[in-house]
């Protein structure tokens, strides 16, 4: 499988999930421990997380219901690294992964969709 393959399987994942979550469950979906390994190639992960935000943020921008976070496997503080498994991404160390959480941080806090007050 590819990683455009990958992205689309994900994407129906997304979909599929967030349809249970408002049907079946009647909760928000949150999508968590999603991640890449580095393999000495930030740049990848990068484009990987930015693709699966940027899809979590759609999804959430465009329904009252459903989404409501995203979550990236693993982030470590510095000195950690003998729990290091290829997807740790240590904030000061990674100043590009880190803009790209907290951009998509950012954008999600600034929806005005009610999910938080929900019951």
């Amino acid at each position: 499988m590819n990683d455009e393959e990958r992205m689309v399987f994900l994407q129906g994942w997304i979909d599929s999930h967030r349809n249970d979550s408002i049907t079946i469950l009647k909760k928000p979906l949150i999508i968590e421990e999603f991640g890449k390994i580095v393999k000495g190639n930030i740049e990848y992960r990068d484009s990987f997380m930015s693709d699966v935000y940027s899809y979590i943020y759609e999804v959430a921008k465009n329904s009252d219901e459903g989404v409501a976070a995203g979550m990236v496997w693993q982030i470590m503080s510095e000195g950690m690294e003998s729990y290091s498994d290829g997807y740790e991404i240590v904030l000061s160390q990674n100043p590009s992964t880190t803009k790209i959480i907290r951009d998509h941080s950012t954008r999600m806090a600034a929806l005005e969709h009610p999910v938080a007050t929900q019951n």
